[in-house]
């Protein structure tokens, strides 16, 4: 009778050893799932707020977008993170007629703002396509003593974003732990 019963606990053990895991790895993705749209979700309401703002100040219809590379927690790799990338784009035509220009459309503007830095007038260029490029360099260092262990590190990373067909804009962020 006693082998029986250590034979169950055994087997519920072995279960929680594999299930565990697997609850603990699902529950990090819908976590991660999450956040990301969440991301998303926040860059086009920004980018809808900026438009309304841009059009009820300038009286001209507004086309605004937003890029935004951010740098996440990951769980295979916490000190650099892992690079996600939200964007958003509004599209507002609020606007008053003026008296003298009868019969005319209003002006249009195109704006874009790239990881919330100054924001760059793209009308002459007549779209607002964005290419990015990185270039990234990590550097970590693990250090163990008597008392505790401990791990550092740091990321340099270098944007250059292609915006229409000749606009570029350099960018570059350090982080470190």
């Amino acid at each position: 009778m006693l082998k029986i019963f250590s034979n169950k606990k055994a087997q519920a053990m072995v279960e929680m050893a594999i299930l565990g895991p697997l609850v603990l790895v699902a529950l990090g993705m819908i976590v991660t799932y999450v956040a990301k749209v969440n991301n998303d979700q926040y860059a086009l309401m920004q980018a809808f707020r900026y438009a309304l703002s841009r059009s009820h100040r300038e009286n001209k219809i507004v086309g605004y977008g937003t890029w935004d590379d951010r740098r996440m927690s990951d769980a295979t790799n916490p000190i650099s993170g892992r690079k996600t990338t939200s964007s958003g784009a509004g599209y507002v035509l609020w606007c008053i007629p003026s008296v003298e220009n009868k019969g005319k459309d209003p002006e249009a503007k195109l704006y874009v703002d790239i990881n919330r830095f100054p924001e760059y007038d793209i009308t002459q260029e007549g779209s607002g396509s964005i290419e990015p490029r990185y270039f990234t360099e990590t550097v970590m260092t693990v250090s163990a003593s008597e008392s505790s262990g401990q791990k550092h590190g740091a990321v340099g990373e270098q944007m250059i974003y292609k915006i229409g067909k000749s606009k570029r804009v350099v960018q570059a962020r350090g982080h470190g732990r």
